[in-house]
């Protein structure tokens, strides 16, 4: 039983929320944000160097020389599966619900807001109520809600999974790892977006949806990967 239940006579008539089905096509693929724990990472790593990955190959044996140097025994096939694994900055992956793959509600709020902070920066903006001295990120985080905990991608396995070179600095000076990251082609996104007053006009949210299209859903954003088209912005 929700509010709306057991204040159904006041609910009829007040209307203080809002609601918008949304769904967007994403352009190319989404990338995965979710920690892979090690033992899947070591399965990939497992099956890419029995299919013969050049790069990997060269990173075994650079690490078996590594190993053989300081221990004077060359690595067993599990010692130099794990030595290979530490130079692996980590891997990311999707939440899985009921097997099907998802985006996280709370993931697509933060992207709203990203880009809601992109459109309106300061803190003017179309609609904002008299005697409000909030930005509209604040405001925005307060009044505005993702319904849906999980997103369906519409699949049970990713399309893919790609190894990404990145340059990071240490406390050592920089170096280069290796990210391992699970993506999904395409999917379209279906879920549905509460507003407490519906606030904003649509001059704001045509804004605000536009930076969301450029900035992109999803790992990885800075890559162009996750950009995607608003096909529907309907209210309830």
């Amino acid at each position: 039983m929700a509010a709306a239940d057991i204040f159904a006579n006041v609910a009829k008539t007040d209307g203080s929320f809002a609601r918008y089905h949304v769904e967007i096509q994403v352009l190319d693929k989404i990338i995965g944000g979710i920690p892979k724990d090690p033992d899947t990472i070591k399965g990939w790593l497992k099956s890419r160097l029995e299919l013969g990955d050049r790069e990997l190959i060269e990173m075994a044996n650079e690490t078996a020389a590594a190993m053989q140097d300081e221990t004077g025994d060359r690595p067993t096939a599990e010692e130099l599966l794990e030595g290979v694994a530490r130079e692996f900055e980590g891997g990311n992956g999707f939440k899985r619900v009921d097997g099907v793959l998802v985006y996280e509600g709370r993931c697509m709020k933060s992207a709203l807001k990203e880009a809601c902070n992109v459109a309106y920066p300061g803190t003017s903006w179309p609609g904002k109520p008299a005697g409000i001295r909030k930005g509209l990120l604040r405001y925005f985080a307060e009044r505005v809600f993702v319904d849906d905990q999980a997103i369906s991608l519409g699949v049970s396995e990713p399309s893919g999974t790609e190894q990404r070179i990145k340059h990071i600095m240490t406390p050592q000076g920089p170096r280069s790892a290796i990210n391992v990251v699970d993506f999904v082609d395409k999917p379209r996104l279906s879920f549905t977006v509460s507003v407490l007053d519906d606030f904003l006009p649509a001059e704001a949210w045509f804004k605000m949806w536009e930076c969301a299209q450029h900035i992109g859903i999803g790992a990885d954003r800075a890559r162009s990967d996750g950009k995607f088209e608003l096909l529907r912005w309907d209210r309830a």
